[in-house]
C-alpha cells in the first residue's frame, strides 16, 4: 500500500496569482476542503512581468474582500501610446464594463505574489515552498498520485484534482503531452527595473507608457511607474519575428533605454534584466478528459495576444475552476465540473482574445499603427476601446469593425472636426 504524505481534495502546482487565487477561491467557497499549494521557489521571489494589474484584478480581489492588499500603492490613471514618427497619445483609463475601478497599480511580483500567498496561508491552505513537481499517475477511481521533491526529500500526495498553474514552461502540461504554442502564438519578452527621478515630471502624472513599432520591430515596449522612482521597463516581440529577423532582446532593451532618454527620461541603475516567454491565448490546449487535471494561467496559454497581460485571466481561471468544482470533489461528476470551467472560461474570453490577436496583427504594420494612433488622437471612443482591449474584456463586434473601419478611411481633419462637434 502507498504511503502518502497527505491526501488532498485539490493539489495546485504553482503559487503565482493563478494558482494562489484558485486556492483562495476554493477555501472561500468551501472551507472544509483540503487544499495543497506547491511552488519550486521560496517566497518572496522575483517573477519577470510588467507588474501592472488593472480593473480586472482589482475586481477579482474584491470578490473575497482582499483588495486591502493594495493599500498604500500609488494608482496609475492613464496610458500613453507612442508609435512611429513620434506619434503619441495620452488617455485616462476609461470605466470598463462590470468593473468599479478605472485605475491600474504597478506592483512588483516579488511583493504581489507574496501577499496573495499569505492570504492563502491565512485560510488554511497547506503551502510547500521550494518543492518541484516530479510526476503524477492516476488510479482506477481517477484520483491522482503526485510526487514532488526538494533538495532533501521526496513527498507523495493523493489528490482528487490536480491543478497545473506552473507557468509558461509547465511541467504538468508537458506530462500531459499537450503541444507547445507555435512561434506565431507566443512572444519573447525582457524586463528590467530602473530608477527615474523625473518620469512623473516628463509625463505630468503616473502613466503606463507603451511604444509600438519603434524600439522593437513589430513588437512593443513599456515603461510602468511603481512606487517612488521605480520603473518597470521591457520589450516584447513575437517569437516568429524574433527568430526570422535574428533579434537580440538585450539590444532591443538598450534601444528602448536610448529612446526613453531621447524623451528626456532620466534612466539610472538598470537591473534585474530577465527574459521570458509569453504563450498567447490565441492558441490554447484542449483538455485531456482522461484525467481530473485542470490547467490555469500561463500553463494554459492565458496571455492577452495584444498586451502580454496574463494576471487577470489566470486569477479568473482559478476562481472559475473553484466555482465549478468546489462542491463536486466527492462525486463522479468532477470531470464534468472541470469541463464546465473550461467552457465558461472559453465562452467569456474567446471573442476578447480573438479581437486582441487581430489587433496585434494590425499593429505589426507601422503604417496601420500610425493610422490607428492618428484616429485615436481625434476620436475618444476609439482610444477608449483600445485601452479596454488592454485592460478589460472588450471585443470587436461587427458594428465595432464597421465603425473603426469607417474612421480609418476618413481624413484626419474630418475626424478632428467630428470629435469637436460631438464634444
Amino acid at each position: 500500500m502507498q504511503n502518502y504524505a497527505k491526501k488532498y481534495d485539490i493539489l495546485i502546482i504553482g503559487a503565482g496569482p493563478a494558482g494562489t487565487n484558485a486556492a483562495i477561491s476554493y477555501k472561500n467557497l468551501n472551507p472544509k476542503l483540503n487544499v495543497g499549494l506547491v511552488d519550486k521557489s521560496i517566497f518572496p521571489r522575483d517573477k519577470s512581468c510588467g507588474d501592472a494589474i488593472g480593473p480586472g484584478v482589482i475586481s477579482a480581489l474584491k470578490r473575497f474582500n482582499n483588495e486591502y492588499i493594495l493599500e498604500g500603492e500609488p494608482p496609475v490613471v492613464s496610458t500613453t501610446l507612442y508609435g512611429p514618427d513620434n506619434i503619441g497619445i495620452q488617455n485616462y483609463i476609461p470605466e470598463v464594463k462590470n468593473k468599479e475601478d478605472s485605475i491600474v497599480y504597478v506592483i512588483p511580483r516579488y511583493d504581489l505574489d507574496n501577499r496573495l500567498l499569505n492570504l492563502a496561508k491565512e485560510l488554511g491552505v497547506d503551502v510547500y515552498e521550494g518543492y518541484s513537481f516530479v510526476d503524477f499517475n492516476t488510479n482506477e477511481d481517477r484520483t491522482l498520485n503526485v510526487q514532488i521533491k526538494n533538495e532533501n526529500q521526496n513527498l507523495d500526495f493523493l489528490t482528487k484534482i490536480l491543478v497545473g498553474a506552473d507557468g509558461a514552461n509547465s511541467r504538468i502540461r508537458k506530462k500531459l503531452k499537450y503541444e507547445p504554442n507555435s512561434d506565431w502564438h507566443k512572444a519573447i519578452a525582457i524586463r528590467a527595473y530602473i530608477d527615474s527621478p523625473n518620469y512623473l515630471e516628463i509625463f505630468k502624472e503616473r502613466t503606463l507608457m507603451f511604444e509600438i513599432n519603434v524600439s522593437a520591430d513589430k513588437g512593443y515596449a513599456w515603461a510602468f511607474p511603481s512606487k517612488g522612482n521605480l520603473l518597470n521597463i521591457g520589450i516584447g516581440v513575437p517569437v516568429s519575428i524574433f527568430k526570422k529577423d535574428k533579434l537580440d532582446v538585450n539590444v532591443l532593451l538598450e534601444n528602448f533605454v536610448t529612446e526613453l532618454e531621447s524623451r528626456g527620461v532620466v534612466v539610472e541603475n538598470i537591473r534585474k534584466q530577465k527574459s521570458y516567454l509569453l504563450p498567447f491565448a490565441s492558441s490554447r490546449p484542449k483538455r485531456n478528459k482522461k484525467y481530473n487535471i485542470a490547467l490555469i494561467g500561463d500553463a494554459s496559454s492565458m496571455i492577452n495576444p495584444m498586451s502580454g497581460e496574463g494576471i487577470f485571466y489566470g486569477m479568473e481561471a482559478g476562481y472559475l475552476l473553484a466555482k465549478n468544482t468546489h462542491d463536486q470533489v466527492d462525486s463522479n461528476k468532477l470531470s464534468f465540473g472541470i469541463d464546465k470551467y473550461e467552457k465558461e472560461f472559453t465562452k467569456r474570453f474567446r471573442k476578447h482574445f480573438l479581437s486582441c490577436a487581430l489587433a496585434r496583427l494590425i499593429l505589426q504594420s507601422p503604417f496601420m499603427t500610425k493610422r490607428l494612433l492618428r484616429v485615436a488622437s481625434n476620436d475618444q471612443e476609439t482610444i477608449d476601446f483600445v485601452v479596454e482591449l488592454l485592460f478589460d474584456e472588450a471585443y470587436l463586434t461587427f458594428k465595432e469593425v464597421l465603425k473603426i473601419g469607417y474612421k480609418f478611411v476618413l481624413p484626419t481633419k474630418l475626424l478632428a472636426f467630428s470629435q469637436k462637434t460631438h464634444s
